[in-house]
């Protein structure tokens, strides 16, 4: 059976304006309903009466808003990537390829959206842990000069934040008083890392953007080598060779660039925690240089 090349290429040029209409309105429609959903959920959880109604209605908005991205994929994979058409043609070939990198980058950009607005969802759930700690600071303050010995009677000064039953010596009589953190100061060891990650939020955010990348990297680097593992037509496995060597490329650098802002968001978040309870700092660098090796030996085998 004969084939019309000018038929195959108008029909290219038409599916792929088709699917870029396509991902526009996908855009429009999770943009939408995303600014429109952050509002609400945002209200919902300063409204802490009703916490199970906030929590349903994030798992809604983050289902719906991974439909979308769902969407686009199926389309790319069914229209775009098993689009039909005679391999031994060059020029056919050439113009597939095109067509194939302007729909990926187009579904690319809709990922990067989609990802975004998950991130901007999931920041709607928050504690005022400022709040909580500078009450803490306050306490603190009002009772660090108003204990006194139960033996002489003599002052003592709290010299730091106790969150644990500690013994402090009279300089007077010598003394062991016990003193007793309230349940307030108590807290400060759980709510450090909370509101040390929390200040560090920034920083996360970077590195969850490069991990993104990252991971369509590597999804597009699997897919190519699949192709590459069925495809019998030497020419178009020797040019997907070359596309698969250029986007291995890509992901490498992507996966140093991720790796490289975890340890920044890691020294970031620590620091900030050493500031909030600094009686831990050595336990805290501990845990630091654990939670950076266990990660880079994880990150080594992938």
């Amino acid at each position: 059976m004969q084939y019309n090349p000018s038929v195959i290429k108008t029909d290219m040029q038409d599916t792929q304006q088709r699917f870029l209409v396509f991902v526009d309105k996908l855009k429009t429609k999770l943009q939408e309903f995303a600014e429109a959903s952050i509002p609400e959920l945002r209200e919902m959880n300063a409204n802490k009466d009703d916490e199970d109604s906030y929590h349903r209605m994030r798992s809604a908005v983050l289902g719906q808003v991974e439909s979308i991205r769902k969407k686009a994929y199926d389309v790319l994979e069914e229209k775009i990537s098993n689009y039909t058409f005679p391999l031994n043609d060059p020029d056919l070939r050439d113009q597939y390829y095109e067509m194939r990198r302007i729909c990926r980058d187009a579904y690319n950009g809709l990922d990067e959206l989609v990802q975004h607005y998950r991130r901007e969802i999931e920041a709607t759930f928050s504690e005022d842990l400022e709040a909580q700690y500078q009450s803490i600071l306050d306490e603190f303050e009002n009772i660090k000069d108003k204990f006194s010995c139960t033996q002489c009677g003599g002052n003592l000064t709290i010299d730091k934040i106790y969150f644990t039953t500690t013994y402090i010596a009279c300089s007077y009589c010598q003394t062991q008083n016990t003193f007793e953190p309230s349940s307030q100061a108590k807290s400060l060891e759980y709510l450090g890392r909370s509101l040390a990650e929390q200040r560090s939020l920034p920083l996360l955010q970077h590195y969850q953007e490069a991990l993104d990348t990252e991971g369509r990297l590597f999804q597009q680097k699997h897919h190519l080598e699949m192709e590459m593992s069925f495809e019998r037509d030497e020419l178009e496995k020797n040019n997907k060779s070359i596309e698969f060597r250029a986007i291995v490329q890509h992901w490498e650098k992507a996966r140093e660039d991720s790796i490289n802002r975890y340890e920044n968001y890691l020294r970031g978040m620590f620091d900030e925690w050493n500031k909030i309870n600094p009686a831990l700092r050595s336990e805290h660098e501990r845990f630091y240089n654990r939670m950076l090796n266990d990660y880079m030996e994880t990150r080594l085998k992938d």
